[in-house]
């Protein structure tokens, strides 16, 4: 299994991290890494990579990503190997969310229940508790049905597109 930094630099490869290493950028990988791992995880029923998410303001963030983006984004610029099951849920991924902005990708993850519970549990007044922010993958089922909705609306506007030729 790849680790969350691996997958990373697949987006990153792509450039589909943009504007590439600003926060706009991290944040929109941040996001395409929560749908990739949504997408992988209904698709294949495991996950597409161990580390969990944490609920930050802008959404779902894996904080080694974040802050190695941050910190030391070369590191980003290095190659790595994707099985087909891999390639197949980044593939998808980019071809659902890809063109969207970071900011549209913050909305759409705002309505994860899971986000919105943990986010809400890791506020302690005018402090944010990263530790209560740890969203766990045993919480991520009604997140299973949001994805289930936007890959049967990607295939039926694929069906459609391909049915209009």
């Amino acid at each position: 299994m790849k680790s969350a930094i691996d997958i990373g630099k697949w987006f990153v490869s792509q450039k589909l991290d943009t504007p590439q290493n600003t926060l706009d950028g991290n944040i929109k990988l941040q996001k395409l890494l929560f749908f990739a791992q949504l997408i992988h995880l209904k698709r294949n029923n495991t996950l597409l990579f161990e580390e969990c998410f944490l609920a930050f303001t802008n959404g779902p963030v894996v904080e080694s990503v974040r802050l190695s983006y941050k910190e030391n984004y070369d590191l980003f610029g290095t190659e790595c190997v994707y099985d087909d099951t891999e390639l197949e849920s980044l593939i998808l991924t980019n071809e659902i969310f890809g063109d969207s902005e970071a900011i549209e990708l913050v909305e759409i993850s705002h309505h994860s229940p899971a986000w919105r519970k943990y986010y809400e549990k890791s506020i302690q007044g005018n402090y944010h508790d990263k530790c209560l922010s740890l969203i766990p993958y045993s919480d991520f089922q009604k997140e299973m049905e949001m994805i289930d909705n936007v890959l049967f609306a990607h295939e039926y506007q694929k069906e459609g597109v391909k049915s209009d030729f």
